[in-house]
């Protein structure tokens, strides 16, 4: 179970009337905090942050019908300022304060977070000890004293996966990895904690430190940040010594005591039954031209529609990018330095503790997705990998290519031997399934251990992990995809016009219609001027090369169009043929073919088919229109 749900952007307030929210953002190195949006009271009364400069702030939580103040005794307290000499933009004071970050972790029971882009780890979950951070709360705001207000979060989105922390990044002030946004269910979250304090069933230290949390949100203790941060540090310090073969010290202690009392809600779910086989290709690559929706058709046969069952649970999908400077360590995993704290002699506190760098093994997606598909024989796991050409293939698979080769059954069909530097991991990492907290039955665990001792001997991809990825081939500056390495992989066609019926709704303003015209016709008049110059069907435009989003803004079209088509065809897919595809002569430049569509639209090109034509359509458009948003 988790309390944490994964989504796409941090700025859940925007297209509400009230949209005042706190940002962590990064302006600066270690992040500062901004306030933004406009201010909406209960009368529908507006205001602006700029008419809080100069007050004192503290967080409340609601939870209740009541408010749990948080100020701290002033340490939780923050000045709110301008953002510089004359700015109408504000931000708090933190400075010699309790950030922010760290006070909202401690205040709903989680784990310490860290500071932006200072994940101590990217290849382990960002939900865990300082390796995630608090991006951004949507706030109301209780205006009532003259000189103080109060900020009543309404969400808690966290934000990960990011680091520019020494020894997670190769280059100084270079920041690594892949940004994930999770939104808290902070009312579920405290209810639990409320429900859990009186649990028998747990140990005792665990009830006191819920009971603590319990008194401060009935409103029966004020809430201390010090207290409230070393209780859980202490608790999650305790129960990793008591159930170590079962909790690590690092993610949510309540869902590891939800989980000890039996109150874990995923296990009350009924589970929908997926196929083992499903039919699919374990090693499988889409690819065609840009905008033909690849990523897209990938993730709905994976995760599935509304309407539609993927083939994975979505839990136990992995997901990664390739980039030109992509290597095998990150891919597979490597050693990597890390700050350790060991005890010394004597009798000061402060003496006993020492900080050093040591290494570790630190794994990759691959050899993640690897280790839980060994684990659970009955359960699919797929790895994702979108741009897969955008990476030296051969350095970035090394030895694991041998892998690829699937006998019939979906196995590789030949084995390596784990290099020598991975073995002590998977030695470590892949008998801790088998575990009585996970198999009850004496001779299965018996048997179960005996064979993921085995597994640690050699690496032989197993049946239930499917590799899936996407691949551009109009991209410029990638690296070519060997024969020997194809032949290992299903390949599926995206069509340049697959996707049409989907945005056959979408009309665009273009110079000289009086009325909005077909993208997708015009779409396919480009594509006909680009054969007529010879230009390869790779590079063509596909029907999602602009967003559907940014389709139905009519008032920018013009500005996107320029920027995402424009400026692809004249600087890749028609470098070499300016003059075939624009209609102009000689030598010209980018800034005049722009400047030739806003005035002549699609008579900017060398026009084959039609002029595009926008009788009929208006009507079309409004309906159209209204289909879209009722879709949404």
């Amino acid at each position: 179970m988790t309390y944490f749900k994964k989504i796409s952007d941090c700025q859940t307030y925007l297209g509400h009337d009230s949209e005042f929210h706190y940002d962590f953002n990064a302006n600066s190195g270690g992040g500062q905090a901004f306030l933004g949006g406009k201010i909406v009271d209960a009368a529908g009364v507006s205001a602006s942050s700029s008419e809080l400069e100069g007050r004192t702030v503290g967080f409340a939580i609601r939870f209740r019908d009541q408010l749990i103040d948080l100020s701290n005794n002033g340490g939780g307290s923050y000045e709110i300022f301008p953002r510089g000499a004359g700015s109408q933009s504000m931000k708090l004071g933190v400075q010699g304060k309790v950030n922010p970050n760290l006070l909202i972790a401690a205040a709903l029971m989680l784990p310490k977070t860290c500071g932006r882009n200072m994940a101590v780890s990217i290849m382990v979950s960002p939900l865990t000890t300082e390796n995630y951070w608090l991006r951004s709360m949507w706030l109301d705001v209780d205006r009532g004293k003259t000189n103080t207000v109060t900020f009543i979060p309404k969400d808690f989105v966290f934000e990960g996966g990011l680091s520019k922390r020494q020894g997670v990044t190769s280059q100084r002030d270079t920041v690594e990895g892949n940004q994930q946004f999770f939104k808290l269910d902070y009312l579920r979250r405290i209810e639990d904690i409320v429900s859990l304090a009186d649990e028998v069933n747990l140990p005792i230290y665990a009830r006191e430190t819920l009971g603590y949390y319990r008194d401060i949100y009935l409103g029966n203790e004020a809430f201390d940040y010090e207290s409230g941060a070393g209780k859980i540090q202490e608790l999650m310090g305790k129960l990793s010594l008591d159930y170590s073969d079962a909790y690590s010290g690092y993610s949510d202690p309540l869902v590891f005591l939800m989980e000890l009392c039996g109150r874990d809600d995923d296990s009350l779910r009924v589970p929908v039954e997926k196929s083992l086989d499903i039919h699919e290709p374990r090693n499988l690559i889409f690819f065609g031209a840009p905008g033909t929706g690849k990523s897209y058709e990938l993730n709905k046969l994976a995760i599935g529609t509304d309407e539609e069952l993927g083939c994975f649970d979505q839990a136990n999908i992995t997901r990664v990018t390739f980039h030109y400077d992509y290597t095998y360590a990150q891919f597979v995993g490597c050693f990597k330095p890390y700050s350790a704290v060991k005890e010394q002699g004597g009798d000061d506190a402060a003496s006993k503790i020492e900080e050093e760098i040591t290494y570790r093994f630190v794994p990759g997606p691959f050899l993640e997705t690897y280790i839980k598909a060994v684990q659970n024989p009955g359960t699919n796991y797929l790895l994702i990998i979108e741009e897969i050409n955008r990476a030296n293939l051969t350095a970035t698979f090394g030895d694991i290519f041998q892998l690829l080769d699937r006998k019939e059954g979906g196995m590789s069909e030949y084995e390596i031997a784990v290099p020598i530097e991975m073995r002590s991991y998977l030695k470590a990492f892949l008998p801790e399934y088998a575990t009585n907290a996970h198999i009850s039955n004496p001779a299965k665990l018996f048997s179960e251990r005996l064979r993921l001792k085995e597994e640690c001997e050699r690496l032989c991809l197993p049946p239930n992990m499917y590799i899936w990825a996407t691949m551009n081939s109009a991209d410029q500056g990638v690296f070519p995809m060997d024969t020997a390495f194809k032949r290992r992989w299903d390949f599926r066609y995206m069509d340049i016009d697959a996707g049409s019926s989907v945005i056959a709704q979408y009309c665009v303003p273009v110079a000289g219609h009086s009325h909005p015209v077909s993208w997708d016709k015009f779409r396919r008049g480009i594509n006909n001027v680009l054969l007529s110059a010879g230009v390869n069907e790779d590079k063509l435009l596909g029907p999602f090369f602009i967003p559907p989003f940014r389709l139905k803004d009519a008032e920018r079209f013009t500005e996107t169009f320029q920027d995402k088509v424009l400026l692809y065809l004249f600087e890749d897919a028609a470098k070499t043929k300016k003059s075939k595809v624009f209609k102009r002569d000689g030598t010209f430049t980018y800034s005049q073919v722009c400047a030739d569509f806003r005035e002549k639209g699609e008579f900017a090109f060398n026009w084959k088919d039609e002029p595009l034509s926008s009788e009929g359509l208006h009507d079309q458009v409004t309906e159209d229109a209204d289909i879209v948003d009722a879709e949404e």
